[in-house]
């Protein structure tokens, strides 16, 4: 194939899907989210947001995550706001956009033998930012986003370093309404 061959096969199936003519879609639903660092691993939130114009994206967050270690805990939980540019492709929507928001890291240790004192524990709240891309896919009546997400998180001052910055994977499932059809 050709060169022109395959750049007419690649802007056909980068073209924008005909879509209904709505002005706007809002989004309810829930998130589960994985990052690398000691303080993310796995996590859960609730997730709302409206895709206006089926240009935009903005939304709200709210994920706990469970962290990690037998002997010291590090968690964290994140309130979130998400914007982003929807970009129709084919019967999916590619959204890139950024996370700005708060997390909570928590941290809690065992003492090393019983008997030795007291459990402690600390908690800092720092500011997130975090670049993230999605996919928008289409199930039925469901949107399953699968996102990938760098987050830059600030360091928190704890007792003992704790890895805050890296990349998270995501998996929204949103229940989406429609609401306003553009009408002649």
């Amino acid at each position: 194939m050709s060169r022109w061959g395959v750049a007419v096969a690649l802007a056909q199936a980068l073209l924008p899907a005909g879509v209904a003519a709505q002005l706007g879609e809002a989004q309810y639903g829930v998130i589960g989210s994985y990052g690398t660092s000691s303080a993310w691993h796995g996590g859960a939130g609730l997730i709302v947001g409206v895709g206006a114009g089926r240009l935009i994206y903005v939304g709200a967050r709210w994920v706990y995550y469970f962290g990690s270690s037998a002997v010291q805990t590090d968690t964290g939980g994140t309130f979130d706001v998400d914007v982003g540019l929807q970009y129709p492709l084919g019967a999916t929507e590619l959204v890139a956009g950024v996370t700005i928001g708060a997390v909570r890291f928590g941290q809690r240790a065992e003492p090393v033998s019983p008997g030795t004192g007291p459990p402690q524990s600390s908690s800092r709240v720092e500011f997130l930012l975090a670049p993230n891309l999605s996919v928008q896919l289409r199930v039925s009546p469901f949107l399953l986003i699968p996102e990938f997400v760098y987050s830059f998180a600030g360091s928190p001052d704890l007792r003992w370093p704790v890895q805050h910055q890296g990349p998270l994977l995501s998996l929204r499932v949103v229940l989406p309404f429609e609401i306003q059809r553009i009408r002649r």
